[in-house]
């Protein structure tokens, strides 16, 4: 089974290198929008993201509402859900731009990665 694809890595090593010094995002942000990346090449099998489908997506979004944390042992939290979604939305929106992929990809792909709106409520509101 393959464990990497080195387009897709290629990929990725460009964007985190334009979250750090175009978007001067912090290591620990980085870190994060790795994992995101990393669950969804999971989730499709390392397909390359120039066979991107919206049916990944919206598959990658319920999948991850199944999903069961690794130290709660409970389904992720829509906080989680919402931060994953989002870092693979401004992946998207990026990739869209790129070329070689603008043809492939549209910007509108990338709004698959939204919650519903009362999710996003759930997900972002602040406790007390």
């Amino acid at each position: 089974m393959k464990t990497h694809n080195p387009e897709n890595e290629r990929i990725k090593r460009d964007y985190l290198e334009y979250l750090k010094e175009g978007k001067r995002y912090s290591e620990a942000s980085i870190d994060k929008v790795a994992s995101a990346l990393h669950r969804f090449q999971t989730y499709t099998r390392l397909k390359p993201f120039r066979a991107f489908h919206i049916q990944q997506a919206i598959g990658f979004k319920n999948a991850l509402r199944e999903q069961m944390s690794l130290r709660r042992k409970e389904k992720l939290s829509k906080a989680i859900i919402h931060a994953t979604l989002n870092a693979l939305r401004a992946f998207f929106l990026w990739l869209a731009g790129r070329p070689g992929f603008r043809s492939r990809l549209s910007y509108a792909d990338a709004d698959y990665f939204n919650l519903s709106e009362k999710e996003a409520r759930v997900a972002t509101a602040q406790r007390e």
